[in-house]
């Protein structure tokens, strides 16, 4: 994994290690944000079922042919977002293959690669990761719901609760959603191709029932980008949101 570690900040892309039967053994923070899976399980089980052939193709050619076979683009099962899998294997002494490495990326025409580093609390990327990203989306007239989520004082200061606020977060997003952390203890959504209010609400409220299912308190701000307002000011809007719900509760940022 030593020549692929450095992608362990970039946003749109993630790193990981498998076995033969395509379980994870080693992943970066991204990988959880792009395929919703954890070390152990086959990431595989993500891809559409239409693509899993030609990925599962791919994937045997890894252990059984002479060449490193060409990258694939596949679909996340549930989502349009398409990704691009780049993987070699890893002989042992003997010069078997014995497992492969992997690079997954965003296979988005508005998606730049870029490198942030990452909340040390929760593996996420952050802040200005997802900034950079809204700014492209918006730059592309793509429509927008963004989110602010502020978890209250006593969550912030206990990092367990604070990486529990992550894995749910994570749980009830799309894999084309993005999400960072800050160290105060808030988190910014951007949830792609929403334009409407009603779901932007209904994704906010997801939010909160599952953190709320985790005994974690936290007041959301959410709105829409339905205007030519700028990445900052959605990020405002969403913010003055969050700092004007009760806790526990979302409010919609006009």
């Amino acid at each position: 994994m030593d020549s692929l570690t450095a992608l362990t900040s970039v946003m749109s892309a993630a790193a990981f290690e498998a076995n033969a039967h395509g379980h994870i053994t080693v992943s970066n923070p991204p990988l959880v944000q792009l395929l919703r899976r954890v070390p152990g399980d086959d990431w595989r089980d993500g891809v559409a079922p239409e693509d899993r052939a030609l990925v599962d193709a791919h994937w045997n050619a890894l252990f059984v042919g002479t060449e490193v076979p060409e990258p694939v683009t596949f679909r996340i099962d549930g989502s349009e977002a398409r990704f691009r899998l780049r993987a070699r294997p890893v002989t042992d002494e003997r010069g078997q293959p014995v497992r492969a490495v992997g690079i997954i990326e965003m296979d988005d025409e508005v998606s730049a690669v870029q490198s942030f580093s990452t909340d040390p609390h929760t593996g996420l990327p952050e802040r200005a990761a997802v900034l950079h990203r809204i700014e492209d989306l918006t730059a592309a007239q793509r429509h927008l719901a963004v989110a602010v989520v502020l978890l209250d004082a006593a969550d912030t200061a206990d990092d367990t609760r604070r990486k529990e606020a992550a894995r749910q977060l994570l749980s009830t997003l799309r894999p084309n959603d993005l999400v960072s952390a800050s160290p105060d203890g808030s988190f910014l959504v951007c949830a792609v191709d929403v334009a409407e209010v009603r779901p932007a609400l209904q994704m906010a409220e997801r939010i909160a029932g599952a953190l709320s299912r985790s005994g974690i308190v936290a007041r959301i701000g959410v709105t829409v980008r339905d205007h030519d307002a700028a990445p900052a000011t959605l990020v405002r809007e969403a913010e003055a949101g969050a700092y004007a719900a009760n806790p526990g509760d979302v409010q919609f940022a006009e």
